[in-house]
């Protein structure tokens, strides 16, 4: 949800300004601070030695009193996945959590879930309850909470014999000395538990895992590791990956087609606004009006929300304002057409095949070019770590601002939009296909189950 960059930059900021020790760097929050603290202690576990969150949400469908015959489409519910802090709650192994309710609080319901996730896991959630409190901290509570996290940041911490990393997404590849390079697949349960059994041995168990790197040693040449069913012994890098059903040394080969999904490439089409970013508009009008109406809606709903939301000028350019810095280091957002906006003309993927002034063209399927319009994301090439994005913008919009637990992904990687239906609080037209793109970054050769 929106923070989590402005967490890191003010977090950074105050390192420049201030000796900070990082190692000793814990992490607290309540109400909507907890629920940032869930998420961020989640998802960036090793850059913190302890956490406490207190009343915030952990996940999306409880919280939100969901029946399951009322929920989303399936790829906004795969999207959870990306926040909903159950999915990662072995990251949470790696370190002290003291979660705080109040007995009276409904807010309770979020410790609750993760209890439950824990336990699941064989582990058991230290969860400290304010008797007779509800949207508030009991004084004993927060002193006892307060001691635990001056306790755990009293010392440097050593390096962890024990890392267990737990993921949905390479937007959350790493665990102290433990990197996931590549999934299986995306938005499936992937870990990887590692231990350091003595010196120069590692024992690693993974799951859905196609690629990692190991390094809790300044020299990994020579290294042994026992992992899964296969004992390699390591190259310099550290780095493994799956072949044939057996672990190798090395990264994989890129192969045929040479994209990959990669940390900071891997979607979904909300990913592109986590890193600078320019807008660049059409150099003419689209050839049906309609659609043009749609795409100066778009760009003007696009300005409003990031004012709005995310507290700054939306950074919008003309073709001829384009810069080559900005071809090479920032994701471009393009609307338009390819007939109205030559960057997307030179920069629409194969996956696309066809999109002229009659039809749209994707995965076999031919849309009315007036009435529909494709928003995806995808890799500007296979060298630079930055995206093309076509035709939108973050993908939650006005009616998921009323609670910051709704505020996550809509949309996949790639949709098809009937424009006919206009946009709303809620999305950007009718979605008559959607989907993920696979771990090259090609269409899936076989459609979803709804």
């Amino acid at each position: 949800f929106a923070g989590e960059v402005d967490v890191h930059e003010a977090l950074g900021h105050v390192k420049q300004n201030y000796p900070v020790d990082n190692s000793r760097v814990s992490i607290r929050g309540f109400s909507m601070g907890g629920a940032g603290c869930w998420h961020l202690g989640a998802h960036y576990t090793d850059r913190f030695i302890a956490m406490s969150p207190g009343a915030g949400f952990a996940e999306t469908a409880q919280y939100n009193r969901m029946a399951p015959e009322n929920y989303p489409a399936w790829y906004v519910q795969r999207l959870w996945g990306q926040y909903d802090v159950p999915g990662y709650v072995r990251n949470l192994f790696n370190l002290p959590v003291v979660a705080y309710s109040g007995e009276k609080d409904k807010q309770i319901q979020a410790a609750r879930v993760m209890e439950q996730a824990f336990q699941r896991e064989g582990q058991t959630l230290t969860h400290l309850i304010g008797p007779g409190m509800g949207h508030r901290y009991h004084p004993d509570s927060l002193k006892s909470i307060v001691e635990q996290m001056e306790q755990a940041s009293a010392s440097r911490r050593p390096l962890p014999k024990r890392v267990t990393l737990q993921t949905q997404t390479l937007r959350y590849p790493k665990m102290h000395w433990v990197t996931a390079l590549r999934l299986t697949e995306h938005w499936q349960d992937s870990r990887i538990d590692a231990e350091i059994v003595s010196d120069r041995k590692l024992r690693v168990h993974t799951q859905n895992i196609a690629a990692l790197q190991l390094t809790p040693w300044g020299e990994m040449q020579g290294a042994q590791v026992e992992i899964d069913d296969t004992v390699v012994t390591l190259g310099s890098e550290g780095t493994l990956h799956r072949q044939a059903g057996k672990w190798r040394v090395g990264e994989p080969p890129r192969g045929n087609p040479t994209l990959v999904k990669r940390h900071g490439q891997q979607g979904p089409i909300d990913d592109a606004f986590l890193a600078p970013f320019v807008v660049v508009v059409p150099a003419s009008p689209a050839a049906h009006p309609g659609i043009q109406s749609w795409i100066d809606f778009e760009i003007a709903y696009l300005k409003r929300r990031w004012r709005a939301l995310f507290r700054g000028e939306l950074p919008v350019k003309t073709l001829d304002q384009v810069t080559p810095e900005d071809l090479l280091q920032k994701n471009l957002v393009l609307f338009g057409t390819p007939q109205s906006n030559p960057l997307i003309r030179k920069y629409l993927p194969a996956v696309v095949s066809n999109w002229d002034e009659q039809q749209v063209v994707i995965r076999g399927q031919a849309y009315p070019a007036n009435t529909h319009l494709p928003l995806l994301i995808y890799p500007q090439s296979g060298e630079q770590k930055t995206y093309v994005v076509i035709n939108s913008g973050p993908t939650f919009r006005d009616d998921h601002d009323r609670t910051n637990s709704l505020q996550n992904p809509k949309l996949p990687d790639w949709a098809v939009i009937d424009i006919r239906q206009p946009p709303n609080g809620s999305a950007p037209g009718k979605v008559v296909a959607a989907d993920f793109f696979d771990e090259h970054w090609q269409l899936k050769t076989t459609k979803p189950t709804q």
